[in-house]
């Protein structure tokens, strides 16, 4: 009788550990699914961190943030589809100043701010977008959807 009530009690505990991972799985399945979009390797656009940032910010404003390789990202509030997102005030690669490159601004040339223009980028992607005016150029700001 004394083994049965062993094997009843170590029964249980399996039965306890195994529910116990499997609420585990579903819990990170859950999270990862959710996730999903914002942090896959094929997303474009801004950050998480960059909204979060200008969260109780008006437009204009100064803000910074944190970024996950633990570079602090400072820039301005601006709009970005009703929703306030930070726009890096210079975003550095190696050292070196990224932007727009040359044929964002040739594109918009003899253009009004606001007009569309598309260009293939050196990838042989066509960029499709509007102009806007960056510190008193015309340039192309792609359409993010």
């Amino acid at each position: 009788m004394e083994t049965r009530a062993v094997g009843t009690r170590t029964m249980a505990a399996r039965t306890t550990s195994l529910f116990a991972l499997l609420s585990f799985v579903v819990v990170i399945q859950s999270g990862a699914a959710h996730g999903a979009h914002q942090f896959s390797a094929d997303r474009r656009g801004p950050p998480a961190e960059a909204y979060s940032a200008c969260e109780n910010m008006n437009a204009g404003e100064q803000a910074e943030f944190v970024s996950p390789r633990g570079e602090t990202v400072r820039g301005t509030c601006e709009d970005k589809d009703g929703t306030l997102v930070l726009r890096p005030a210079n975003r550095k690669t190696n050292g070196k100043r990224r932007g727009p490159p040359p044929e964002a601004y040739t594109v918009c040339e003899g253009k009004n701010a606001g007009d569309s223009a598309q260009f293939e980028d050196r990838r042989g992607e066509t960029l499709v977008g509007s102009c806007e005016e960056d510190n008193g150029k015309l340039v192309l700001r792609p359409d993010r959807s």
